[in-house]
C-alpha cells in the first residue's frame, strides 16, 4: 500500500515549490475585481495587490505565486495580471503561474522569499 500512496502523492510533491510558504499569508482577488474596469490606480487599491507587493518588496524580493483557476478564462485572467505586476515594476521572472483546478472565482496571490 505505501508505494500506492507515494505514487498518489508524487503529484502533489511535484508542485510543492509552487505552494506558499509556510506562514506567508495568501491573497485573494475575485473575479469581480475583473469585471470592473481597471487602470493601474484602482488595482494598486486592490486590498490582495497592495498587500502582494508590500510584502514582495519588504521581503527582498522572491516569487509572487499567482494561483489560478485553470482552463482558457483563468489563463487569460492571470496573463493580465501578471502583465500588470509587470508594468507595476514586478519583474516577470520573479511570477510563477499555478493553475489549478479547485479555483474557480478567484486568483490567490503569495510570496516564496528568497532563500
Amino acid at each position: 500500500m505505501l508505494p500506492n500512496l507515494r505514487r498518489a502523492l508524487f503529484p502533489y510533491l511535484m508542485a510543492a515549490p509552487m505552494l506558499a510558504v509556510a506562514g506567508e499569508p495568501v491573497y485573494s482577488m475575485s473575479a469581480d475585481t475583473w469585471s470592473r474596469p481597471r487602470d493601474a490606480g484602482s488595482l494598486v487599491s486592490e486590498p490582495a495587490l497592495r498587500s502582494t507587493l508590500s510584502r514582495y518588496e519588504s521581503s527582498g524580493g522572491g516569487h509572487i505565486v499567482l494561483r489560478h483557476p485553470s482552463g482558457e478564462r483563468g489563463h487569460l485572467w492571470v496573463a493580465e495580471l501578471q502583465d500588470w505586476l509587470v508594468a507595476l515594476g514586478v519583474p516577470s521572472e520573479h511570477i510563477r503561474q499555478a493553475p489549478t483546478d479547485d479555483l474557480e472565482t478567484h486568483i490567490e496571490l503569495t510570496i516564496n522569499p528568497s532563500p
